[in-house]
């Protein structure tokens, strides 16, 4: 379902062979769905129980009826999942709604389910009163997981980015964050690992970081299981995060001389290290090359 159209385009090419029907351009989506039971609440109806779901327990969705005009601020994708943010209308008067797609392997879709979904679908956890005035305003999609982060600097997280531990099925509020009165200006998400940082130069991180990716330093724990500070990036304003497979980078201000003495504290990768990096890569897999022909004779040996 990441193309959005309502299929998973899966085919017969010959027996016991699937082939997936692949988008060659792209085309506009205008459907974009709601549950039936957030529909049925927001028309200040009540939902019967059990209702809402069909015969093979999946829940019923309909489609919006003002689908053809949305407009999205921000959009995102994961492994195998979308998660993306209307754009604020220029009256302001309508909240901007959030809508997942995709695979939801370990709830990261944030509907409370593991259930994938062929449509972009509202996400109803994030409408509300409590949102009228701390509206979502952008979202990032890890390899399971999404954070969306609101006007006030909120951020709110669903699925799982660590081996270890139980997925987070509903997107929750980072209290660690909020309830310190953090403005996250910047959020980001990789395979396994997650990055917030705030208007006032903090940046932390949390995840799995087997190769130094969450910035913590040498001869500090590579991973951690809550938000800890990445002290080398103290001070400095972080306008945009990005997280790669086993790196991160980062956007950091320079406009004037707090800046400057921030970025001072920040180690530079000069063209020697990079060499030095090359080299280390070069080394490993003529090792692993020298290796293998060992491994052969022994396998023969037990013939």
């Amino acid at each position: 379902g990441l193309l959005g159209n309502g299929e998973t385009g899966e085919y017969i090419i010959t027996a016991g062979r699937l082939g997936y029907a692949n988008c060659a351009k792209f085309t506009r989506r205008s459907i974009f769905v709601q549950s039936e039971a957030d529909a049925t609440a927001a028309a200040g109806g009540t939902t019967a129980v059990g209702g809402g779901v069909d015969s093979s327990g999946k829940v019923k969705c309909v489609p919006l009826e003002d689908g053809g005009q949305i407009s999205l601020a921000s959009i995102s994708c994961g492994k195998n999942h979308f998660v993306a943010v209307e754009a604020a209308t220029t009256s302001g008067t309508d909240v901007p709604r959030v809508f997942t797609w995709g695979s939801g392997d370990y709830g990261c879709l944030g509907h409370g389910i593991q259930a994938d979904e062929y449509y972009p679908r509202l996400v109803g956890a994030l409408r509300g009163p409590m949102f009228a005035s701390n509206h979502p305003v952008d979202a990032v999609a890890g390899s399971n997981c999404s954070l969306v982060r609101t006007k006030n600097g909120h951020v709110y997280y669903v699925g799982k980015h660590r081996q270890v531990g139980e997925a987070t099925m509903r997107f929750t509020l980072i209290d660690a964050l909020a309830n310190n009165s953090h403005n996250v200006v910047a959020i980001g998400a990789g395979s396994a690992t997650v990055f917030c940082s705030t208007k006032a130069g903090v940046t932390v991180s949390w995840g799995m970081g087997s190769h130094g990716e969450l910035g913590y330093g040498t001869g500090e724990n590579k991973s951690s299981a809550k938000p800890k500070f990445v002290n080398v990036l103290d001070s400095c304003l972080v306008s945009a995060v990005a997280c790669g497979m086993g790196h991160t980078l980062f956007l950091i201000s320079n406009e004037d001389a707090e800046d400057a003495k921030a970025l001072k504290k920040v180690p530079k990768v000069e063209k020697d290290d990079i060499a030095q990096f090359v080299e280390q890569i070069k080394g490993k897999k003529s090792d692993a090359g020298a290796d293998e022909p060992a491994k052969k004779k022994q396998k023969s040996k037990k013939k």
